[in-house]
């Protein structure tokens, strides 16, 4: 009968397989926690994390009249005309969730690894994974919000008719000599408009973060390739 049994001698008798239990499963979950964050700290400090998203740039001309602009007073009067913007047209995803396909997904990886400066991907990984990767990564155009940045980057670089902006869009990873990257993969936008004007000269460019004058490389890279080669494009022509 359970009236008749003695719970105290049971639950004293049971203590120390409780306490076992209990002490047990906290110390398991403070390892898995202290493990999970050392792995994210050694990832984070190694740029492991590879991620994917669509990428422009903007060379504003300096305006000492735009109160906007008066945070670049020094570089004005450096003799500055432009100061570089980097924006993003929509979020970043992870690249393993982007690239579902773990063969398609792998080969990115590798070229990933492969690539130096301005590191367009074009041609890096065999044509049966570029071919799924390219049609994704156009497709993921749809996705960019129609946000004021997003306005704001359409009415600099011009617009078709309809209000769309046309241009080219070659995945990119930029990897520079002494210069710190993460694994990130840049669908990098650069519209008709852009290709059409040269850049304004480097060193008329002010560049408000470290390192981002790569991108000024970038796009120089890009721009010159495509006047070389337009057809080597063709497959990452993309609008929005």
């Amino acid at each position: 009968m359970l009236a008749d049994m003695d719970w105290t001698a049971i639950l004293s008798n049971s203590a120390d397989k409780v306490l076992a239990g209990f002490v047990g499963g906290l110390v398991v979950a403070v390892f898995t926690a202290a493990l999970r964050y050392w792995l994210g700290r050694r990832r984070a400090g190694r740029m492991e994390d590879a991620d994917f998203h669509i990428a422009a740039t903007l060379y504003t001309p300096l305006d000492a009249a735009d109160p906007a602009h008066a945070r670049y007073a020094d570089a004005m009067a450096a003799g500055k005309t432009h100061v570089q913007e980097l924006l993003w047209l929509g979020p970043e995803v992870p690249l393993v969730q982007f690239l579902a396909n773990p063969y398609v997904l792998h080969q990115a990886s590798r070229a990933m690894g492969r690539v130096r400066g301005a590191g367009v991907l074009l041609g890096v990984m065999p044509e049966m994974a570029e071919r799924p990767f390219l049609k994704k990564l156009l497709g993921h155009h749809n996705t960019i919000p129609a946000t004021d940045l997003v306005r704001l980057y359409k009415d600099s670089v011009g617009t078709a008719a309809d209000g769309r902006v046309h241009g080219i869009s070659p995945p990119t990873h930029e990897n520079y000599p002494g210069s710190p990257h993460r694994r990130v993969i840049r669908a990098m936008f650069v519209a008709d408009g852009q290709m059409d004007a040269p850049l304004p000269e480097r060193g008329a460019v002010h560049f408000p973060y470290p390192g981002a004058e790569n991108r000024y490389d970038t796009l120089q890279t890009i721009i010159r390739d495509y006047r070389q080669d337009p057809d080597r494009y063709a497959a990452c022509r993309a609008y929005f």
